[in-house]
């Protein structure tokens, strides 16, 4: 609850800054539309979490290290400073002794908050959404046959605010190189492996809009 009350927070205030804005408040309507591919990278880190091997022996995992990713991203503009889209992503992470696996995809409604400055836009905002977490876990025998390595593989559902902070910078009227970060939030059932952390993205934005940005 105070994650989802942080969040609101972190949403609601400059959205009542900007709509103190009257000039820019009566100026809403279809301004085009903006999409993109990015790349990430982060670090990310679960709680400790336990899985058992075939002789029913307890082992404990912990996803924990870096993690990389692409995704993309769609976005209508509704007025020169806000603009609502959809996006979609997975990061994967490699952790433990046998490289164990980790991945989360996700993807939801996004709503942004911009200030364009001539060629820089600086910009917060929010992916309201839907992800899964999966883990495939290799697990050594104790009695080797054919050097097969047993798997444990498992997937968790959950639902996520994920607020994020970024900058634009247009290299023309049509394209802006796009950095941002953001800290995943698991709001609906929590799980031990559930792996969070920051992650950082760069990709490159394509427009088309009705005016400068």
């Amino acid at each position: 609850m105070q994650k989802l009350t942080i969040t609101f927070l972190f949403i609601l205030i400059p959205l009542f800054v900007f709509s103190q804005d009257t000039t820019a408040s009566k100026n809403w309507g279809y301004k085009g539309y903006s999409g993109g591919m990015f790349i990430h990278s982060g670090y990310v880190q679960s709680k400790q979490f336990y899985v058992s091997d075939l002789q029913c022996n307890v082992i404990e995992e912990q996803v924990k290290g870096a993690t990389f990713g692409l995704g993309g991203k769609m976005s209508i503009y509704l007025n020169r400073h806000f603009r609502v889209g959809g996006e979609g992503y997975f990061s994967s992470c490699k952790y433990g002794t046998y490289k164990n696996s980790s991945r989360v995809a996700w993807g939801g409604l996004t709503l942004d908050l911009l200030y364009p400055v001539k060629k820089w836009a600086p910009f917060i905002g929010v992916t309201l959404g839907y992800g899964s977490a999966s883990n495939l876990i290799f697990i050594e025998r104790q009695r080797q046959t054919f050097n097969e390595k047993p798997a444990i593989y498992f997937t968790n559902s959950f639902s996520i605010v994920n607020p994020t902070i970024g900058v634009e910078f247009f290299t023309s009227s049509r394209i802006s190189l796009l950095f941002k970060m953001d800290y995943m939030l698991n709001i609906s059932k929590t799980f031990p492996s559930y792996p969070q952390g920051v992650r950082f993205y760069l990709g490159v934005h394509f427009y088309q809009k009705k005016s400068e940005p």
